[in-house]
């Protein structure tokens, strides 16, 4: 039979030129079998079978080119089962030629290898045939040949494995077995051992034709109702009882056996012909696919076979589609949708169902624009149906003159987040009323908002909270007759001089910031003012001429009042690097308030001529909402101040906190007041 493998280390092969004989016992040796460059460690089987394989372990063995086996040409065709340093090559030797002797192994480098013992063979096991040639699982298979006495293990396709014990019958001419269900097509192997033995390597005699293995078949599909999510379904075919799996685009269903605790599985008739099951939720059309316990995939039924119920006949029957206000959709099966969204993927909030044929939206999000609806399923398919927006409307106007309140008049002006005037100037919309509605159910609506001061005549521009413009009639400005600024400075520290320009500042006679008088200097249409060093935060800054006056709010930065420092170090910033200190737990953002204004103060590198920051939040390190991305810090500057809106605040809360990249500059402090 088999000669034992020389597996100890003393009899571990090294080389000496290029021979490899057995070690002394008395040598050193290292006790990693599978060191070095490319080396052969053990053989075998020997003696082996005629047409039988021949493996060879040892280290970087992938780098063989050819194996030299005595009384035969050298051999090329060898399978790499494993590469690197556990390395494991085999070659199928010759029926005719072969002789005993050494087996050279020849590396892609010119060296050679050769073993330490002589190969030599046994009387060649033979596998004549099998049959059936095809067979279902649970078939009898007969195999005939000779010396098959000596067969330990039956080997299908993938390594399904039968041993001796299982075998039906064995005797030296034949062996009989049960086909197991994990079996699938491809060639049979025979093993005379343990074919997972390293030390004793077992002889691995392979078919020449391929065994077929039979599959399930499917004949129909049906279902109690309507192919719609809890739908009974009930495939129905033969040899059903090799399905492990239904497979759905999107998930599958395990059999009564497999599933897990508190999942539902198929279940199969005692005759093995038909499944029943409840169509999924998750289950959209494509095909359906039955995977069998050995692996393989069977197609059940193909996608243009399974044409998943989705809403249909979808209508909006809401009047007037306003932002804030509900939509209501009908139509059929609307009882399958688990999310809605608006054009440009804004999601659709809350909503509510009313049976199959009614879903409320609670509130058109502000952000919505003009599009389709998108009506989501939990099996990621859709429906959607066309909307539109309400948009608004001025019919008319106050007297308008510059610095000075206007009022407008019109409808659904409620919706109007920025107004535009003639010259680009842009103010921000005041006090909003409502005083009825008009025959069509628009709501009629006066608009205030504060003409800036450059502002001249020409068409007004409505921006919405979705981005959305409208062109409002053009609107005739008479100029400030008061003095007024015509663009505020976005950086005021206190204890500086401001400089602005200013129109109508022969009328000026006085200036006053938090209530309190200020000193000023006025040069043509320049105006200077020193800001209190008490002045800290939002506050108002007046001017006060001979026929009026105007006020705007502005947020002065006090270096000598930090607020609430949240954290103060020095952390260098450059090259892009990241400090987290206040991120991902490092500090609890939901102290803070809308309105409160965050301020990071920082030394800039003097050696640099440039200097930028990015505010970021945690979760990917994308700028906050709103932020300017980067910022390009000036020079001389020592502090950037934000004042937090709602979705700045979110982000720090919801999205990992802050975090500062950038280059050139040191973080020394961060706080808000």
């Amino acid at each position: 039979m088999r000669l034992a493998l020389n597996l100890v280390l003393c009899a571990l092969l090294t080389m000496t030129s290029t021979l490899f004989t057995a070690c002394d016992s008395d040598d050193d040796y290292d006790t990693d079998q599978y060191s070095g460059g490319i080396s052969l460690n053990v053989f075998g089987p020997s003696p082996i079978v005629r047409g039988g394989t021949l493996r060879f372990l040892g280290s970087n063995l992938d780098r063989i080119t050819q194996v030299v086996i005595p009384g035969v040409d050298p051999i090329t065709d060898i399978t790499t089962v494993a590469a690197g340093a556990h390395s494991e090559i085999r070659v199928t030797v010759p029926v005719d030629g072969p002789e005993e002797g050494y087996v050279q192994l020849i590396a892609d480098t010119g060296e050679t290898l050769t073993t330490a013992s002589v190969l030599t063979y046994v009387e060649t096991i033979v596998l004549d045939s099998f049959s059936p040639a095809t067979v279902m699982p649970g078939d009898v298979l007969t195999i005939e040949g000779d010396y098959l006495n000596l067969i330990e293990e039956v080997i299908f396709t993938d390594e399904v494995i039968v041993r001796a014990d299982d075998f039906l019958s064995h005797d030296r001419y034949t062996i009989t077995v049960a086909v197991p269900r994990e079996a699938q097509t491809g060639v049979i192997t025979l093993a005379d051992g343990d074919s997972a033995d390293e030390e004793e390597i077992a002889n691995l005699i392979a078919s020449d034709d391929e065994l077929i293995v039979g599959t399930p078949t499917v004949a129909s599909l049906t279902t109690d109702s309507r192919l719609k999510p809890g739908a009974t379904l009930t495939l129905t075919g033969t040899r059903l009882d090799l399905v492990d799996y239904v497979a759905f685009e999107g998930i599958s269903i395990a059999s009564a056996d497999l599933a897990a605790d508190g999942e539902d599985g198929f279940t199969l008739s005692e005759d093995h012909t038909t499944i029943t099951l409840l169509q999924p939720a998750e289950a959209a059309q494509g095909d359906i696919i039955l995977v069998l316990a050995s692996g393989v995939e069977v197609t059940a039924i193909a996608a243009a076979d399974f044409p998943v119920v989705t809403p249909s006949s979808l209508s909006i029957s809401t009047g007037r589609l306003k932002a804030g206000r509900q939509l209501v959709v009908e139509g059929d099966d609307l009882d399958l949708v688990t999310g809605v969204t608006f054009a440009s993927d804004v999601d659709g909030g809350s909503f509510s169902l009313e049976g199959e044929s009614l879903l409320t939206i609670d509130a058109i999000p502000s952000a919505a624009v003009d599009g389709d609806l998108t009506l989501g399923m939990a099996n990621g398919m859709s429906a959607s149906v066309a909307y539109t927006l309400v948009k608004p409307t001025v019919t008319g106007y106050s007297a308008a003159k510059a610095g000075e309140e206007v009022t407008l008049y019109g409808t659904d002006l409620d919706l109007v987040s920025g107004v535009s005037f003639g010259g680009g100037s842009t103010a921000e919309p005041g006090s909003v009323e409502v005083s009825g509605t008009d025959d069509a159910g628009a709501d009629l609506t006066s608009l205030t908002v504060t003409i800036p001061t450059d502002s001249e005549s020409g068409p007004v521009v409505l921006t919405l909270a979705n981005g959305t413009t409208v062109e409002a009639p053009e609107l005739t400005i008479e100029s400030a007759a008061f003095c007024a600024v015509v663009t505020l400075p976005e950086d005021i520290t206190a204890g500086e001089v401001i400089t602005l320009t200013v129109v109508n500042g022969e009328v000026l006679t006085g200036v006053e910031i938090g209530g309190e008088a200020v000193t000023y200097i006025l040069s043509g249409e320049t105006l200077y003012i020193a800001i209190p060093g008490t002045a800290d935060g939002g506050t108002t800054l007046r001017l006060i001429s001979s026929n009026g006056e105007v006020s705007y709010a502005i947020d002065v930065y006090n270096p000598n009042s930090a607020g609430t420092v949240i954290w103060t170090g020095s952390y260098v910033i450059s090259g892009w690097n990241g400090w987290g200190d206040l991120s991902w737990g490092g500090y609890d953002w939901s102290q803070l308030a809308v309105g409160n204004t965050l301020i990071i103060t920082y030394e800039l590198d003097d050696t640099q001529t440039y200097w930028q920051m990015r505010v970021a939040k945690g979760s990917g390190w994308s700028a906050l909402a709103g932020t300017e991305d980067p910022y390009n810090l000036e020079a001389g500057s020592t502090s950037l101040q934000l004042v937090l809106t709602e979705a700045m605040l979110g982000e720090l809360v919801d999205e990992g906190g802050l975090i500062l990249t950038g280059t050139n500059f040191t973080v020394t402090q961060v706080a808000y007041k």
